[in-house]
């Protein structure tokens, strides 16, 4: 299998249950396996009925599991980009995170995730044989590709804000008695930075040796038409989904007058999956009778996955 593993799809589906099923079976036959969610509604925790948080939680032996709050993400984007103004005086620091935040440069609706992209592309530059990563629903996994282009808008406010502040620093500085000139680029360069590792992160998603999206699916139309616009959107970008993992199938409906009825609509359906995602190696899972929770549901799941 590739070295990084990604479940994508709408919410619901039951991704964050493949990835978790995904690192624990490859954790089990030996591997140092990485488990990360970037989804805002967090719960590998609550799936492996143990605590995951912000640092990575060692769960098992070889087994690693850690949650990206993309808020906290950026309120430390926040603390090192506008705080941290090397040789202001404490007060005019303050003015400055105001001024930039009211500028919405780093307010603006996507800056949170790029905040969590940041935080987790230090996961892949790691030494662990596998990362499997929980995405965010479809619409944020998507705006995550789009990062490199966002960060060029947001470094060119953030041009804009300090070319206004840069007099007014110098003339607060000269009032005070500090010479030398203030950092200007401080924010801008830690930006061009973030930009530069989101692009190498992008190369190692569109390189099928390292990398398998894997696009998680229901028997149900809307979930089917849904993942068949994000694999279209994949390919624009030329990240490789090379799985379908169509999950939560009534395998024997028994005398259940609905189930009997469900069973037969998934299979129309799942045969509306076969044929719109023919190239790809599909994977079905079937509707457990209780909830994927705990480390042998986990198990039971990752056995049909890796």
């Amino acid at each position: 299998m590739p070295q990084f593993i990604l479940y994508g799809g709408k919410g619901g589906v039951g991704k964050t249950s493949c990835a978790a099923a995904t690192a624990l079976a490859l954790a089990e036959r030996g591997h140092r396996t990485l488990v990360v969610s970037t989804d805002p509604a967090h719960s590998l925790g609550d799936i492996f009925e143990d605590d995951v948080g912000w640092e990575e939680t060692r769960l098992e032996e070889n087994l690693f599991a850690v949650e990206i709050d993309p808020e906290r993400a950026l309120k430390g984007w926040r603390e090192e980009i506008v705080v941290r103004s090397e040789g202001m005086p404490a007060p005019l620091r303050e003015g400055v995170g105001e001024l930039i935040g009211g500028e919405d440069a780093l307010a603006a609706p996507g800056m949170d995730e790029a905040a969590a992209m940041d935080r987790f592309m230090q996961y892949m530059n790691s030494d662990y044989d596998y990362v499997v990563l929980d995405t965010a629903p479809t619409g944020h996994t998507l705006r995550l590709l789009e990062l490199p282009e966002f960060l060029d808008t947001m470094m060119g406010r953030l041009i804009k804000v300090r070319v206004r502040l840069h007099g007014l620093v110098k003339s607060v500085r000269g009032l005070l008695g500090q010479g030398g000139e203030p950092s200007e680029r401080g924010d801008v360069e830690r930006l061009e930075e973030v930009k530069r590792r989101i692009e190498r992160a992008r190369a190692f998603l569109m390189d099928p040796e390292r990398t398998d999206f894997r696009m998680v699916m229901n028997p149900e139309a809307l979930s089917i038409q849904e993942s068949r616009r994000m694999v279209k959107s994949l390919e624009r970008y030329q990240i490789p989904v090379r799985t379908i993992v169509i999950n939560k199938i009534v395998r024997d409906p028994g005398d259940c007058e609905f189930c009997v009825s469900r069973s037969e609509t998934q299979g129309r359906r799942l045969e509306q999956a076969h044929e719109l995602f023919g190239g790809l190696e599909a994977v079905e899972i079937p509707l457990f009778s209780h909830e994927v929770q705990g480390r042998e549901s986990l198990r039971k799941m990752g056995r049909l996955l890796v």
